[in-house]
């Protein structure tokens, strides 16, 4: 096995776990795959550096462009920011959350996945009914932020640990 790195083996299990999240009536793994090796989202996986929850902020924004530009150059033309956006997660929850056991700076400023099952889960707390109604797939930039402005003032933090409420029924 030709210089087949940990790195390297983590970042396809991390691409299949994200495809899989996403994949139901979208796409293919395989441009899915091409989409986040478009993106620098494999290097911050990869790297150790930390970062603020503003910085990561510029990072996802910056990410799921790249990712919703490469997949419609693969002709996917239903890609939103709310699918990216899972994606992003997906893979980063599996790359460096999970490798880590949360512990690590990083892991307070990756966001959680946005679905629907999240999403019904949280709706039936105060003030948060209107959420079961919310279509992740469907979530554009501003929508996905405001979004996740909320749940963070609601919570007082936007991170892993929310999906304490999936709970799949």
């Amino acid at each position: 096995m030709k210089n087949y790195t940990f790195d390297q083996h983590r970042h396809n299990y991390a691409t299949w776990t994200a495809a899989r999240a996403v994949q139901r009536d979208f796409t293919t793994t395989a441009k899915i795959k091409y989409a986040i090796e478009q993106s620098s989202l494999q290097r911050f996986a990869q790297d150790d550096n930390e970062v603020s929850v503003e910085q990561f902020a510029t990072l996802h924004q910056r990410w799921a462009e790249q990712i919703i530009s490469a997949l419609k150059a693969e002709g996917v033309q239903t890609v939103t920011y709310g699918r990216a956006s899972k994606l992003i997660s997906i893979y980063l929850k599996t790359s460096v959350i999970l490798c880590n056991k949360g512990q690590c700076y990083r892991s307070s400023s990756i966001h959680p996945p946005i679905d629907g099952i999240l999403l019904r889960s949280l709706s039936i707390l105060p003030g948060l009914s209107d959420l079961k109604s919310i279509k992740w797939t469907l979530l554009e930039k501003d929508d996905y932020w405001k979004l996740a402005e909320r749940l963070r003032n609601h919570f007082g933090s936007f991170d892993w640990r929310l999906e304490y409420y999936w709970m799949p029924r």
